[in-house]
C-alpha cells in the first residue's frame, strides 16, 4: 500500500529512542523528510537520523524540551524553515514522573504543587503549544495530519502516576475537540494509546519481570507490542492512506485490558 508519505515533512517529537526513533524511522521507510528532536542526547539523534536515511528518507534533528515554555514556537519555526512546511505532526516527546527506585513510585498525596505542575506542564501543556504553533502550517498543508501519543494508564491507571494521566487524559480530550476545528481544514487528529512494549529501553524505572511475564499471559495475543507495532500505527494515521479516521484512540496494547 502507498501510504502517500514520499516527501511529506514530518515531525516527531522525542525522536531520539524507543517508539519515537521507531516511528521516525518508519517514516522514512516511506521516504519522508522527518524532523526528529531530542531533549539531550544528540548523539542518539543522530544515530536515528542516519537510520532515518539509510531507510530512504532525509532526517534533521533539533533539541527540543518540553520544560521550556518558549521551544515548541522555536521548534516548528526551525521545522518550517528547514522543509518549507510542515504536514504531520507527532506529539511524542514525554516528561516523566520522578522516581526513587529505592523507595518505589510517590503516592498522590506526597505530591508537592511543583512536581504535579511540571507533569501537567510537560505532558499537557507543552504538548498544546506544539499543536497551537504547527497549526498555521498544518492547514496550509491541505491534508496535515496530527497524532498525539498518549499512554494505556489513562484507562488502566498504575500507582504513582495520577499526575502524569491526569495530563495524557486532557491530551486526548484536546485531540477530540481539535479535530472538530481542524477537520474543515483537511487536518486529521489522533491519539495512538500504547502500553507496555516490549523493547522500550532506558526508562526511569524498572518493570519487575515477573509482573511483565504475568501481563503478557492475560493477553489474547500472548505477547506484548513492540515499539514497531506502535509506530506502524502512527504512520498509518499520519498518511494519506487515512483518509477519515479523525478524533480517535486507537490502542496497541496486545489487548491489555
Amino acid at each position: 500500500m502507498d501510504l502517500g508519505l514520499r516527501d511529506r515533512a514530518v515531525l516527531v517529537t522525542g525522536g531520539s529512542s524507543n517508539i519515537g526513533a521507531a516511528t521516525a524511522i518508519a517514516f522514512g521507510r516511506e521516504g519522508a523528510r522527518v524532523t526528529l528532536t531530542y531533549k539531550s542526547n544528540k548523539e542518539a539523534a543522530e544515530k536515528v537520523a542516519a537510520q532515518v536515511e539509510q531507510e530512504g528518507g532525509t532526517a534533521h534533528t533539533v533539541p527540543f524540551d518540553l520544560e521550556d515554555s518558549g521551544a515548541p514556537a522555536r521548534l516548528i519555526d526551525a521545522v518550517v524553515e528547514k522543509w518549507g512546511g510542515l504536514d504531520v505532526l507527532v506529539n511524542n516527546a514525554v516528561r516523566w514522573a520522578d522516581h526513587n527506585p529505592t523507595q518505589g513510585p510517590r503516592k498522590f498525596e506526597d505530591e508537592t504543587d511543583d512536581s504535579w505542575v511540571t507533569l501537567i506542564d510537560a505532558n499537557l501543556t507543552a504538548q498544546l503549544q506544539v499543536l497551537q504553533a504547527a497549526l498555521p502550517a498544518l492547514r496550509r498543508s491541505g491534508s496535515g495530519r496530527i497524532v498525539n501519543v498518549s499512554t494505556s494508564l489513562v484507562e488502566r491507571g498504575m500507582v504513582g502516576s495520577v499526575a502524569y494521566t491526569a495530563a495524557k487524559s486532557g491530551l486526548y480530550g484536546a485531540s477530540r475537540s481539535l479535530s472538530w476545528e481542524v477537520g474543515r481544514d483537511g487536518v486529521l487528529v489522533n491519539v495512538v494509546m500504547p502500553g507496555w512494549v516490549i523493547d522500550g529501553k532506558d526508562l526511569p524505572f524498572e518493570i519487575p519481570q515477573a509482573l511483565m511475564d504475568e501481563q503478557t499471559s492475560r493477553l489474547p495475543t500472548g505477547q506484548l507490542p513492540s515499539c514497531q507495532h506502535v509506530a506502524d500505527a502512527v504512520v498509518f494515521l499520519a498518511s494519506q492512506a487515512n483518509k477519515s479516521i479523525t478524533g480517535e484512540i486507537v490502542r496497541v496494547t496486545g489487548g491489555m485490558s
